[in-house]
């Protein structure tokens, strides 16, 4: 069965998180969230940021994942060379009721309106300003970065935007020292 439209579950609504009451609980289909050198010293970091509140599915986060692990595989020697994170986890649990819309059904149903419904997927609550993803990289390949990301963009479902930010080095050294 096909998923439906984004738009369908794109607005944000009360989070439903209660994994007891559910009988079948649906997987996210985002496994990994960090990749490439964790521990690496980076001077930019190319940020995927939100304009709006929205709910995006585990699968465009997959998406927006595989493109950019896809292009830095592509462009970039070794995984040495960048820190790639997807900063939000899908927790809600989206619900569908279904509705008869089948050959000969001469009309969609009318009823139950604002029925509970059935688990369909998982979606990451997303509020204004929040960082969805971002990708740390030297000077060198920032345009690269800064690509891979523009890419990423397509495939959220909602109006986001690119920011290139110069992290301070001082303040690195600084949290290592302390800790």
């Amino acid at each position: 069965m096909s998923l439906r439209p984004a738009r369908s579950y794109r607005a944000l609504q009360r989070p439903y998180t209660r994994k007891k009451y559910i009988k079948s609980l649906p997987y996210s289909k985002i496994n990994k969230f960090d990749h490439g050198n964790i521990h690496g010293s980076f001077n930019y970091e190319v940020r995927l940021v939100a304009n709006a509140g929205f709910q995006v599915r585990s699968n465009a986060l997959e998406s927006a994942r595989m493109t950019i692990l896809a292009q830095l595989r592509k462009k970039l020697p070794s995984d040495e060379y960048y820190f790639f994170k997807v900063v939000p986890y899908p927790h809600h649990i989206l619900r569908k009721h279904a509705m008869a819309g089948v050959h000969k059904a001469e009309r969609l149903q009318k009823g139950m309106r604002l029925s509970y419904g059935k688990p369909d997927g998982r979606a990451a609550q997303i509020r204004r300003e929040d960082t969805i993803l971002f990708l740390r990289v030297n000077k060198d390949y920032l345009d690269i970065a800064r690509y891979c990301v523009k890419l990423a963009k397509l495939k959220i479902p909602h109006m986001t935007r690119v920011e290139v930010v110069k992290l301070d080095d001082k303040v690195e050294s600084q949290e290592q020292e302390g800790a």
